[in-house]
């Protein structure tokens, strides 16, 4: 049954897709809408990649045809390599469409309080996912799905690409590990080392690679960082900074100061 709250009109698609109803909206981002629907009487999800009004016709017309067509292809892929992800139905280009199958249940940021067992899967399907030549590119717990079951569905392929190159499966697992940072404080060293266990063992030989880079990227992030904050620095900051200071933690700290030192 579509919910008729918060629907969008029933349509053709663009007059394309006939055999496909649309309804309720489940969620609207800068890139696309997601809608709940039913594909000849089968629950399905929607997703559409929006226009953009300030490009070129043209060119906006090229870029979501091309976008949504390698998504698809993506999506597909990983299926076909084992990867718990919705499974691609239809993909329609020239109406910008991928009709996936619906998954019912939370975002992984949602449960890290409950995470613990379940980091491990996760790990074990983005070694999956990177064994297959696909990295993710948005790997975070919005982007992974925890069905009704605990399985753990990874979701949203819209930044993702085909590579089995270092620095990209790099970035993955960093990304996994910020996003935990930042949602499971607590928590978070001990689910991204369950979560590597995982990604580990199915990965195999050179997966410790693939975590090293990772450390590298963090590394080159914060290196970057710290320029920046320097390069913008008050004069007074910047002399007392060349006298001992350092930057801790986004936090300047004087070398030699009780503990880590006195936060300015």
């Amino acid at each position: 049954m579509i919910s008729t709250l918060g629907t969008l009109p029933e349509h053709e698609s663009d007059g394309t897709i006939d055999f496909l109803k649309e309804g309720a909206v489940v969620a609207r981002g800068a890139e696309a809408v997601l809608l709940e629907g039913e594909l000849l009487g089968f629950p399905v999800v929607i997703k559409r990649r929006l226009p953009k009004p300030y490009r070129d016709s043209g060119l906006d017309y090229r870029l979501r045809f091309n976008r949504t067509y390698e998504e698809g292809r993506l999506l597909a892929k990983a299926a076909r390599a084992g990867v718990s992800v919705p499974l691609p139905i239809f993909i329609d280009p020239p109406t910008f469409t991928i009709v996936e199958s619906r998954v019912r249940g939370r975002i992984l940021k949602d449960v890290t309080d409950q995470a613990s067992s379940l980091m491990k899967f996760v790990g074990v399907q983005l070694a999956k996912l990177h064994l297959s030549g696909v990295v993710h590119g948005d790997f975070t717990t919005s982007n992974v799905l925890v069905d009704q079951s605990g399985t753990p569905f990874i979701i949203d392929f819209g930044l993702g690409s085909s590579s089995t190159g270092l620095e990209e499966r790099g970035v993955d697992l960093l990304l996994m590990k910020k996003s935990l940072e930042a949602n499971a404080p607590s928590l978070a060293k001990q689910l991204f080392s369950d979560f590597f266990e995982g990604y580990r063992e199915t990965f195999g030989e050179g997966s410790d690679d693939v975590l090293r880079r990772s450390g590298e990227i963090e590394k080159r992030g914060r290196y970057y960082a710290e320029r920046a904050f320097e390069r913008d620095l008050p004069g007074y900051l910047k002399s007392w900074k060349a006298e001992g200071g350092s930057l801790h933690n986004g936090a300047l700290w004087h070398q030699g100061s009780t503990s880590q030192g006195e936060e300015i």
